[in-house]
C-alpha cells in the first residue's frame, strides 16, 4: 500500500545564508511583489466549506421560510459540479499532504472547540441536535492513531487476473518454479448449523494461467517447491462469476435515458463509526467525499441499540420487535422466510449479494440461526468461517483481524470489487458490511483510511458509479469504551456516518431528488427513511404520495423528498432513549435522584427474571448515581449510574410521575457504556447479555 514518509521543513535558520548584496532597485520589487500578493489572497473569493444552517426564530412558520432560503443554496452543488470529472494523478502524494496537514492541524482544530461547539448537525423547531467537535482536546486524548496493517509482508506467489471481456479468472503463478494448488471451499451446514459449517474439497493442481471454473465461488490456495510437501504460502481467494441472464425486461443503461431506467445499489458499511469519528480517525476518506458527489445526512440517528435493529430497519422497514415477531432470527429458517429488501430488489431482475466479516458477531448469526440457504446470489460466509479457522489468524483488539495474508476486511471489500464489476453492465444490489476494524477499538479505522479511498476512487475507475447508488454507512457510533464515556458520548453512539454518492444521470434527470437531499443534510433522520429510498429507487418515477412507507415508521418517508422541519424523534422513528435532539437541561439535583435510580435497577432485575435461561445471573444493586438531567420541563430524565457486580455502567431514559413518585422505563433500549462479553457468557439471550453478571 502506500509508504507514507514525512520531512521536516526547513526554517529559514537552517537556510544557508547570503550575502547581502541587493540594490534599492531589487529591494522595492521585492515590496511590490509582496504587497501584490498580500492585495491577491485578500480580495479573491475563497471557496467556504458548507456550515450547518442555524435557526433561532421561535415561530414555526417564520421558521420554513427562512429555513428554506437559508438552505437552498449550497455551495457543495458548486464543489461537486467543478469536481465532477475530476481525476487524480498520484494517491501517494495526496496522502502524503493530507496525513500532514491533519497531523499540523490537530492542534488548530482543538484551539476552536467553543467554536465548534455553538454549530449544530440539525437545529429546528424540533430538534436541537450539536455538532460535538471530533478534534476536542479529551478526544485527541485518547485517539492514536493507526498505520495500516500489512499481514504478511512476503511478495505474492499467486495472482488472480481478470478477463473482462469473457468475465472469467485465471491463477498466474509469479514464479515458475512453483506447484500450487486449491481447495475449493463450500457451504455444508444444515438445519440449527446451516449457517455456521463449511467444507474444503481436496486441494486440485492447476496448471500456469489456470482459468477459474464457473462453479468455484471461493477457494485456499497452497504453494510449494516441486516435490516438496512443504507450504510455502497459502493464501484465500474469493470468485464472483456473472449470474443468469436479467429475466427483468427492463434495461439498466438504455441509451435514451427512458423512464424505466434503475441504477443499481451498493450498501458499503462499517459496524460502530460515528459521523465525528468518522471525520476525526478517516480523514482522506472524509476530504475525498467532499470533493466528489456525494451526499451526507448529519442528522442520521439510530433507532435502536445495536446493529441487528438498526440494520433491520434498513433491510425491512420493522421496528426491534417486529424484526423479532415477523423474522423470528433465534428460529431455524425465521430469517429465510423474512421479506429482506433484495428480495424486491431480485424480483426486478437484480443480481444480489451480501457478505459480512468476523462470523462470530456477525448480524444475522450472534445469538441468532442465520439463514437457512443463502439469501443472496452471492454469499460471503463460507469463505469467512473457512479463512477464520485455516488460515493464520492474528488477533488485534480481541478481532480477528488478520486471515492470512490480509485483513477480514479487505475480503469482503475485494468482493464487493469483484461483484460491481462482473454486473456492471446489469443492475445489481449489494450490501457488504465489515465489523473487524471498528468495533473493539475506536482508533481503528484510521488504518484502513487510505485503502478505503483506494477502493473508492477503484469503483469510480470501474465505471460503477455511473449507475451505481453507493451509500457509505454504519449502525451506530461506539457504544462502549472510553470515547462513549465522554462527554460527547450520548451523540457519538447514536449519529452513525451516512453518504450517499448518486449517479450524474440520476442528478441531471431528478434534480428535485438533490433539493431535497442539501435540505436534509441537517434535518432529522433514521434507517426507516433509508428502506423507504431503497423502495424509492425501485420506483423513481411514482409519485411521492404513492410511494409505499416503513411498516415500522409510517411518517417516515425516501430521502429524495425532503423533511419537514417540524419532524421529531417520534415521527423519524426513534425511540425517546436514543434521540439524538438532546434538549436535556443541566445536570439535576432533584432529592429523587435515588428513588429513580434504584427503580431503575429494580426494572432491570425483573426484566432478567422473566428471562428464559438466567438463573445464573446475579441480582443487581445500585452502586453509584454519576449523573442526572432532566429534558427540559418535562418528566423525562436521563440517568447514569453503576451497578454492582460486575462495575457496569449504565444510561437509562425514565419517566418520573411525581404523584405516584414511580418511574416507567423499557429496559431493552438502557445503554450498557462498558464491555460485557465476558460477565455474560453464562446466558444467551441476547437481551439479557448487557445486563447479567454471571454467578462463579
Amino acid at each position: 500500500m502506500l509508504n507514507t514518509k514525512y520531512q521536516l521543513i526547513p526554517t529559514d535558520e537552517h537556510l544557508p545564508k547570503e550575502k547581502s548584496s541587493a540594490t534599492w532597485i531589487v529591494k522595492l520589487a521585492l515590496i511590490f511583489v509582496g504587497l501584490f500578493t498580500l492585495a491577491f489572497y485578500t480580495w479573491s473569493p475563497v471557496l467556504v466549506q458548507p456550515e450547518p444552517c442555524t435557526f433561532t426564530t421561535p415561530r414555526a412558520n417564520e421558521a420554513l421560510a427562512k429555513w428554506e432560503a437559508n438552505c437552498t443554496t449550497s455551495v457543495f452543488e458548486q464543489s461537486t459540479t467543478e469536481n465532477e470529472h475530476s481525476t487524480t494523478t498520484n494517491e501517494q502524494s495526496t496522502t502524503n499532504l493530507v496525513l500532514g496537514q491533519q497531523l499540523t492541524a490537530r492542534t488548530t482544530k482543538a484551539s476552536k472547540s467553543e467554536e465548534k461547539n455553538n454549530r449544530f448537525f440539525v437545529n429546528t423547531p424540533q430538534c436541537q441536535m450539536p455538532y460535538p467537535n471530533p478534534f476536542s482536546r479529551n478526544i485527541l486524548n485518547v485517539y492514536h492513531r493507526k498505520r495500516y496493517v500489512v499481514c504478511d509482508k512476503r511478495p505474492d506467489m499467486l495472482k488472480v487476473n481478470y478477463n473482462e471481456k469473457d468475465r472469467t479468472y485465471e491463477l498466474h503463478m509469479n514464479n515458475a518454479n512453483l506447484t500450487c494448488c486449491y481447495k475449493q471451499i463450500l457451504r455444508a451446514g444444515v438445519r440449527t448449523e446451516a449457517d455456521s459449517q463449511y467444507k474444503l474439497l481436496p486441494c486440485v493442481t492447476f496448471p500456469q494461467d489456470f482459468v477459474v471454473p464457473n462453479h468455484v465461488e471461493a477457494v485456499i490456495t497452497e504453494c510449494r517447491r516441486p516435490n516438496s510437501s512443504k507450504v510455502l504460502q497459502e493464501d484465500g481467494f474469493s470468485f464472483v462469476h456473472p449470474r443468469k441472464p436479467d429475466p427483468d425486461p427492463t434495461p439498466s443503461s438504455p441509451a435514451d435515458g427512458g423512464a424505466e431506467r434503475r441504477p443499481s445499489v451498493l450498501l458499503w458499511g462499517i459496524d460502530s463509526l460515528s459521523r465525528m469519528n468518522f471525520e476525526l480517525t478517516m480523514p482522506l476518506t472524509f476530504k475525498y467525499f467532499r470533493k466528489q458527489p456525494w451526499y451526507e445526512l448529519q442528522g442520521y440517528n439510530k433507532m435502536g441499540d445495536n446493529t441487528f435493529p438498526n440494520l433491520m430497519a434498513v433491510l425491512t422497514g420493522f421496528n426491534q420487535t417486529r424484526s423479532y415477531s415477523k423474522c423470528r432470527p433465534t428460529a431455524v429458517g425465521g430469517l429465510d422466510a423474512c421479506p429482506m429488501i433484495w428480495k424486491s430488489f431480485r424480483a426486478k431482475g437484480y443480481a444480489t449479494a451480501y457478505a459480512e466479516d468476523w462470523s462470530s458477531i456477525s448480524t444475522f448469526d450472534y445469538l441468532k440461526m442465520g439463514f437457512r440457504t443463502p439469501p443472496t446470489d452471492v454469499y460471503g460466509r463460507p469463505m469467512i468461517l473457512a479463512l477464520e479457522k485455516e488460515l493464520t489468524k492474528r488477533v488485534i483488539k480481541n478481532v480477528p483481524y488478520c486471515l492470512g495474508r490480509r485483513s477480514a476486511a479487505e475480503y469482503i471489500y475485494d468482493m464487493a470489487e469483484q461483484f460491481t464489476e462482473v454486473h456492471k453492465d446489469r443492475k445489481f444490489f449489494g450490501m457488504f458490511w465489515t465489523n473487524s476494524f471498528s468495533h473493539n477499538d475506536f482508533s481503528m479505522p484510521s488504518a484502513m483510511d487510505a485503502r478505503m479511498v483506494k477502493y473508492m476512487r477503484t469503483l469510480d475507475h470501474n465505471g460503477i458509479m455511473n449507475n451505481t447508488i453507493v451509500i457509505f454507512f454504519s449502525d451506530h457510533g461506539s457504544r462502549f469504551g472510553v470515547l462513549r464515556k465522554l462527554d460527547s458520548g450520548f451523540l457519538e453512539e447514536r449519529l452513525p456516518v451516512i453518504y450517499m454518492r448518486i449517479p450524474k444521470w440520476i442528478r441531471d434527470k431528478y434534480p428535485e431528488f438533490l433539493h431535497s437531499l442539501k435540505a436534509n443534510k441537517n434535518r432529522l433522520t433514521s434507517p426507516y427513511d433509508i428502506h423507504a429510498t431503497l423502495k424509492h429507487i425501485l420506483e423513481l418515477d411514482t409519485p411521492a404520495e404513492q410511494l409505499p412507507r416503513p411498516e415500522g415508521c409510517p411518517t417516515c418517508h425516501s430521502v429524495f423528498e425532503a423533511v419537514s422541519l417540524s419532524r421529531n424523534c417520534s415521527l423519524a422513528g426513534i425511540d425517546d432513549h436514543w434521540c439524538g435532539c438532546v434538549g436535556f437541561t443541566v445536570p439535576a439535583t432533584d432529592p429523587m435522584a435515588r428513588t429513580i435510580a434504584e427503580q431503575i435497577v429494580e426494572a432491570i432485575n425483573k426484566f432478567l427474571t422473566g428471562l428464559k435461561g438466567t438463573q445464573k445471573c446475579q441480582t443487581l444493586k445500585l452502586a453509584k448515581i454519576s449523573s442526572l438531567h432532566r429534558k427540559g420541563n418535562s418528566n423525562t430524565y436521563l440517568v447514569g449510574l453503576s451497578i454492582s457486580p460486575g462495575d457496569g455502567f449504565l444510561e437509562a431514559s425514565a419517566q418520573w410521575n411525581p404523584k405516584t413518585e414511580t418511574i416507567s422505563t423499557t429496559v431493552s433500549s438502557i445503554s450498557r457504556l462498558d464491555s460485557y462479553a465476558t460477565q455474560s457468557q453464562c446466558v444467551r439471550a441476547e437481551e439479557a447479555k448487557k445486563f447479567c453478571v454471571c454467578k462463579k
